[in-house]
């Protein structure tokens, strides 16, 4: 099984192989698992240590935006909130892409959480960075601590 590759909860990288079903996961990372769609949750030799196809957003930094979107879609960056791939408040140009959302499976979008004050409502869709730099920052630090929790929960799993 391959993924997940969208924002996943910060918890989530803890967890035996996250995303991934397994026989040998606990009770308690059991009921954390937000990917269910697992075809055979009971099929044994899945407890991978560390599996290689986990991983997260990636989002360029302004400057290279900037040199294949249009000024239009610049101006247009998603909203707070925003679980769509297509539609939504996602752009044509963002979507062609391959734009994926910074809201996890839980509703929290990890980068407006870096408003100030911070957005938690999974619920505000109107919200917005002040700007395009702003946004494309917060997507930096976001990124950043989805590799970091990434890396974390790989060491805490090794021993």
């Amino acid at each position: 099984k391959d993924g997940p590759y969208g924002v996943l909860p910060v918890r989530s990288f803890y967890d035996r192989n996250p995303g991934l079903s397994s026989p040998l996961l606990t009770d308690e990372e059991k009921e954390r698992s937000f990917l269910p769609h697992v075809k055979n949750p009971d099929a044994p030799g899945r407890n991978i240590g560390f599996q290689a196809e986990v991983g997260s957003v990636s989002h360029p930094e302004f400057d290279s935006l900037a040199k294949y979107l249009s000024e239009d879609a610049l101006q247009a960056y998603p909203n707070c909130g925003e679980k769509n791939v297509h539609g939504g408040s996602v752009n044509e140009e963002w979507s062609f892409y391959k734009y994926l959302p910074f809201t996890d499976q839980t509703g929290i979008d990890h980068i407006c959480q870096l408003l100030s004050p911070p957005l938690v409502s999974a619920n505000s869709t109107s919200s917005r960075m002040d700007n395009i730099q702003d946004y494309t920052e917060a997507a930096q630090v976001a990124q950043f601590l989805q590799y970091k929790a990434l890396a974390e929960g790989y060491s805490y799993r090794m021993w």
